[in-house]
């Protein structure tokens, strides 16, 4: 498949990095959904997000410059962005809502939901603090440098902003009550990392849909689909 303003071998690379960034989000949610116990999982989670979103956003930023000037960014411009996905995630939601306010209310109204979750922004800070330097946090510590905020923290966070949904904090207050209640404890812990999830799902459908529905230019349907979460189960 020919893609506009790109020759043949970057297509390929295209394709290849949009399959690395929906496999790399796919892996990270499913964990987030299945582990038990979140030390054991934080560091896989945190490691496969942070990667995952970066280059999705990249991905983004590309394709929008892709449109905008017909060529891709060059490496100097793609590196200047660093791990810092609180900037990235700022530009490519303001861009998307520019690129969309003559689209269909469905994705408009994809847009308002990202912006309206409490949780979103929790994620992006701790994957972007876990990019730029929360994977090495330990060993920081050990040099006598310590981070200001930890992965432990920085997850908590993230649980914390989940808990406002109604749901789950009604479920933390029932397992709360009866602290002997396993299964009390199973449900809220699986209901909580279900919104944790659905937060990058939320994220992920948006650019995904924007895409297919050409917010990011004439390569927009086809990356639409490679990296849309629908097209996992497809592999």
């Amino acid at each position: 498949m020919a893609i506009v303003d790109l020759d043949r071998q970057q297509g390929f690379a295209l394709i290849a990095e949009m399959t690395s960034t929906r496999n790399l989000l796919a892996y990270g949610i499913r964990a987030v959904r299945t582990g038990v116990f979140i030390d054991t999982t934080r560091d896989p989670i945190l490691t496969m997000l942070s990667i995952g979103t970066e280059k999705l956003y990249k991905l983004t930023l590309g394709l929008i410059a892709l449109d905008r000037e017909h060529k891709w960014p060059a490496k100097a411009d793609m590196k200047a962005w660093g791990h810092k996905l609180v900037p990235m995630h700022e530009a490519v939601i303001d861009e998307l809502r520019t690129r969309t306010a003559t689209k269909s209310q469905y994705v408009r109204d994809l847009l308002a939901e990202v912006d309206a979750d409490p949780v979103v922004m929790p994620v992006i800070d701790a994957l972007d603090m876990y990019g730029r330097m929360g994977r090495f946090y330990y060993l920081d510590q050990l040099g006598d440098d310590p981070q200001p905020v930890s992965p432990v923290d920085a997850w908590q966070n993230i649980e914390q902003a989940a808990l406002t949904d109604p749901t789950v904090a009604s479920l933390y207050q029932r397992a709360t009550e009866n602290v002997g209640d396993n299964e009390a404890w199973e449900r809220f812990i699986r209901v909580l990392h279900d919104r944790i999830a659905l937060s990058v799902e939320r994220i992920w459908i948006t650019i995904a849909v924007c895409g297919r529905n050409h917010a990011l230019g004439e390569t927009g349907g086809a990356f639409g689909f490679e990296v849309h979460p629908d097209a996992v189960g497809r592999q």
